[in-house]
């Protein structure tokens, strides 16, 4: 018997790259929103965003909660929020993001203790223990 595999696509896959400027109104942290970093164990990952301000010269916008991979090239994974926004300040505009939309999280499996059956069991015999 051969089963067929179902090959599973590879994160890389989804990786999107855009090239944003947001004019004279000061620094990138002020226009969008950095999030997450090494010191809490997260990647950085962007936030609140204006996107009246913000221009797309190349690819398409980010979206709320997609992890940032590189600026201009640079790897920001594993760096702290601050050392992330150094990175992104040492750059003039516009500036090349990489990014990619986070994975779902499975919900996790039922325990056994949920289980109807397991619920039934445990209705009886806190019921013999009432009498």
């Amino acid at each position: 018997m051969s089963r067929t595999l179902k090959k599973k696509k590879h994160w890389s896959g989804k990786v999107v790259e855009c090239a944003v400027s947001w004019g004279n109104l000061g620094d990138f942290g002020t226009v969008v929103e950095v999030l997450g970093g090494a010191e809490l164990g997260q990647f950085p990952y962007l936030g609140q965003m204006k996107l009246d301000v913000l221009v797309c010269h190349v690819g398409k916008l980010p979206y709320y909660g997609d992890v940032l991979l590189e600026v201009n090239g640079t790897p920001v994974s594993g760096l702290t929020n601050r050392d992330t926004l150094a990175v992104i300040r040492h750059f003039r505009e516009p500036i090349r993001l990489k990014t990619v939309k986070p994975a779902r999280i499975a919900a996790p499996c039922p325990s056994a203790s949920s289980s109807p059956k397991m619920l039934a069991a445990t209705s009886k015999h806190s019921d013999n223990n009432v009498q």
